[in-house]
Protein backbone atom coordinates (compact mmCIF):
# COMPACT_ATOMS: atom_id res chain seq x y z
CA UNK A 1 0.00 0.00 0.00
CA UNK A 2 1.19 3.51 -0.74
CA UNK A 3 0.06 7.01 0.17
CA UNK A 4 -1.74 7.24 -3.17
CA UNK A 5 -3.89 4.23 -2.23
CA UNK A 6 -5.49 6.04 0.71
CA UNK A 7 -9.05 7.20 -0.02
CA UNK A 8 -9.15 10.60 1.67
CA UNK A 9 -12.90 10.88 1.11
CA UNK A 10 -13.43 8.18 3.73
CA UNK A 11 -11.52 10.06 6.44
CA UNK A 12 -13.21 12.21 9.05
CA UNK A 13 -12.08 15.85 9.11
CA UNK A 14 -9.98 15.15 12.23
CA UNK A 15 -8.39 12.08 10.65
CA UNK A 16 -7.71 14.03 7.45
CA UNK A 17 -5.71 16.61 9.41
CA UNK A 18 -3.53 13.85 10.87
CA UNK A 19 -3.17 12.15 7.49
CA UNK A 20 -2.07 15.40 5.86
CA UNK A 21 0.54 15.90 8.63
CA UNK A 22 1.69 12.34 7.91
CA UNK A 23 1.92 13.04 4.17
CA UNK A 24 4.01 16.15 4.82
CA UNK A 25 6.21 14.21 7.23
CA UNK A 26 6.94 11.57 4.57
CA UNK A 27 8.29 14.34 2.35
CA UNK A 28 10.22 15.93 5.22
CA UNK A 29 11.70 12.56 6.23
CA UNK A 30 13.43 12.36 2.86
CA UNK A 31 15.20 15.62 3.70
CA UNK A 32 16.70 14.32 6.95
CA UNK A 33 20.50 14.20 6.90
CA UNK A 34 22.24 10.91 6.10
CA UNK A 35 23.65 10.62 9.63
CA UNK A 36 20.28 9.59 11.15
CA UNK A 37 20.99 6.55 13.32
CA UNK A 38 19.94 3.11 12.21
CA UNK A 39 17.62 2.81 15.22
CA UNK A 40 15.88 6.06 14.29
CA UNK A 41 15.60 4.95 10.66
CA UNK A 42 14.05 1.66 11.77
CA UNK A 43 11.58 3.50 14.01
CA UNK A 44 10.51 5.60 11.03
CA UNK A 45 10.20 2.50 8.87
CA UNK A 46 8.11 0.63 11.43
CA UNK A 47 5.75 3.56 11.97
CA UNK A 48 5.44 4.15 8.22
CA UNK A 49 4.47 0.54 7.58
CA UNK A 50 2.04 0.57 10.52
CA UNK A 51 0.51 3.83 9.27
CA UNK A 52 -0.23 2.42 5.84
CA UNK A 53 -0.70 -1.32 6.32
CA UNK A 54 -1.61 -1.69 9.98
CA UNK A 55 -0.46 -4.58 12.13
CA UNK A 56 2.44 -6.64 10.80
CA UNK A 57 1.04 -9.99 9.69
CA UNK A 58 3.78 -10.79 7.17
CA UNK A 59 6.02 -13.84 7.35
CA UNK A 60 9.22 -13.49 9.36
CA UNK A 61 12.27 -13.06 7.07
CA UNK A 62 14.83 -15.81 6.80
CA UNK A 63 17.53 -16.28 9.40
CA UNK A 64 20.26 -14.79 7.22
CA UNK A 65 18.23 -11.78 6.08
CA UNK A 66 19.54 -9.41 8.76
CA UNK A 67 18.23 -6.23 7.15
CA UNK A 68 14.83 -7.79 6.52
CA UNK A 69 14.66 -9.05 10.11
CA UNK A 70 15.50 -5.61 11.51
CA UNK A 71 12.77 -3.99 9.41
CA UNK A 72 10.31 -6.75 10.31
CA UNK A 73 11.00 -6.29 14.03
CA UNK A 74 10.72 -2.50 13.77
CA UNK A 75 7.25 -2.88 12.29
CA UNK A 76 6.24 -5.73 14.61
CA UNK A 77 7.03 -3.74 17.76
CA UNK A 78 4.14 -1.38 16.95
CA UNK A 79 1.75 -4.23 17.73
CA UNK A 80 -1.92 -3.28 17.50
CA UNK A 81 -1.30 0.47 17.16
CA UNK A 82 -3.94 2.00 14.90
CA UNK A 83 -2.96 3.41 11.53
CA UNK A 84 -4.03 6.85 12.69
CA UNK A 85 -1.89 6.69 15.84
CA UNK A 86 1.07 5.51 13.75
CA UNK A 87 0.57 8.43 11.34
CA UNK A 88 0.63 10.90 14.23
CA UNK A 89 3.66 9.25 15.85
CA UNK A 90 5.49 9.20 12.51
CA UNK A 91 4.86 12.91 11.96
CA UNK A 92 5.98 13.68 15.52
CA UNK A 93 9.12 11.55 15.13
CA UNK A 94 10.12 13.32 11.91
CA UNK A 95 9.90 16.68 13.70
CA UNK A 96 11.95 15.30 16.61
CA UNK A 97 14.60 13.83 14.30
CA UNK A 98 14.78 17.03 12.27
CA UNK A 99 15.65 18.91 15.46
CA UNK A 100 17.96 16.17 16.73
CA UNK A 101 20.00 15.96 13.53
CA UNK A 102 19.74 19.57 12.37
CA UNK A 103 22.95 21.20 11.34
CA UNK A 104 23.92 23.93 13.77
CA UNK A 105 23.37 27.34 12.29
CA UNK A 106 26.21 29.81 12.25
CA UNK A 107 25.71 32.63 14.69
CA UNK A 108 27.30 35.96 14.21
CA UNK A 109 28.99 37.80 17.03
CA UNK A 110 27.80 41.32 17.59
Amino acid sequence: MSLADVDKTKLTPEDLVIFEKFEKATVDAKKLPPNVSQDDQLSLYGLFKQALAGKNTTARPGMLDFKGKAKYEAWLKNGDMTKLDAQQKYADLVVTLDKKYAKPTATTAE
